[in-house]
């Protein structure tokens, strides 16, 4: 009996090295469960469109549920906080804009460091900015804006949920010598019933967000902050065309992962990340979401927070230098 025992034991080793194990199976394979995407804003504008697109896209290639939640709040800090502060396996990642690097320049403390807390795993592309006003202000073009809120006895009111909006105006600001007054918001979500209704004038804000209610009749575009005219909005110069010059916004859309993720994870889900770029359903989502789509893998992707962390550390020297008496 031991020997019938022994030889069919042996007999199953045997077919177990001969049958392939299925993908998934096989021990320290990633993912081996759900993944959570964090998303720094709220729940319904352009940058939450864009984390479930390509979290649908990342559950079908890598064969587990990649789960968006949004923690919106302290311009971003809360929910980049939530993922520098998890374990470094791939299971909690994050979700963001560009606006991310001035966190820790803006709030003191800062909640993070860009470059030393966060991995980066890959920029999908960035959503162009744009001008957009109430019909309530009587301007038609950039000139006629600035004419106008320049003979106003008190600013007007623009709103921004995210530091790269206020990042503009502050910008358009210190260009033209336009006083505006921010009114800070948690997303678009909640600042455009405002701005539609007129209790504030104008925003710096995403094409995405603004188009629809311009072609309703409910905005103006004045302008778009990009180098070219888009295709969206033909008729609608750019600021430069207008004569006003370095107004940029780091509006890229990216996932990154806390500091210490394995690399092989990390180049996984960059690699996944490429591939889903290539598929015609995610390209035509995300073309219909108004987003510029460009891939940047991690080095690059490192490489443009670099950037962007020398051009807010700028910002801020030159606005804590305005306000010196």
């Amino acid at each position: 009996m031991f020997r019938r025992l022994t030889a069919l034991s042996m007999m199953l080793m045997m077919l177990t090295t001969l049958v392939p194990v299925p993908a998934g199976a096989q021990a320290g394979e990633y993912p081996q469960r759900p993944v959570t995407l964090i998303v720094t804003l709220p729940a319904g504008g352009p940058t939450d469109a864009a984390a479930r697109t390509l979290a649908t896209a990342l559950s079908q290639a890598l064969g587990q549920p990649f789960v968006v939640e949004n923690r919106p709040g302290a311009d971003g800090a809360i929910g980049a906080r939530a993922v520098v502060e998890a374990a470094p396996d791939g299971y909690t990642l994050l979700f963001s804009v560009g606006s991310l690097v001035a966190l820790p320049h803006l709030q003191s403390p800062p909640p993070f460091d860009a470059l030393r807390d966060l991995a980066p795993v890959a920029a999908i592309g960035s959503y162009p900015f744009a001008l957009f006003v109430h019909p309530s202000v009587p301007a038609a073009n950039v000139a006629e804006f600035i004419e106008y809120a320049r003979s106003r006895p008190e600013p007007l009111f623009y709103s921004a949920s995210t530091p790269g909006e206020a990042l503009a105006a502050t910008a358009f600001m210190q260009a033209t010598g336009v006083p505006l007054t921010r009114v800070p918001y948690k997303g678009s979500s909640q600042a455009l019933p405002d701005l539609l209704a007129g209790r504030v004038q104008l925003t710096f804000g995403p094409v995405a967000t603004g188009l629809p209610h311009v072609r309703e009749g409910l905005l103006n575009a004045l302008a778009v902050l990009t180098p070219k005219r888009l295709p969206a909005l033909p008729d609608t110069a750019t600021l430069e065309e207008a004569g006003i010059r370095g107004v940029t916004v780091p509006s890229w859309q990216a996932m990154l992962a806390p500091a210490g993720t394995p690399p092989a994870i990390l180049d996984q889900l960059a690699s996944a990340t490429a591939a889903a770029l290539e598929t015609a359903p995610v390209r035509e989502r995300l073309t219909k979401l108004l987003l510029q789509i460009e891939l940047l893998p991690p080095a690059a992707l490192a490489q443009r927070i670099e950037a962007d962390d020398a051009l807010w550390q700028r910002h801020f020297a030159a606005t804590a230098a305005a306000r010196q008496p």
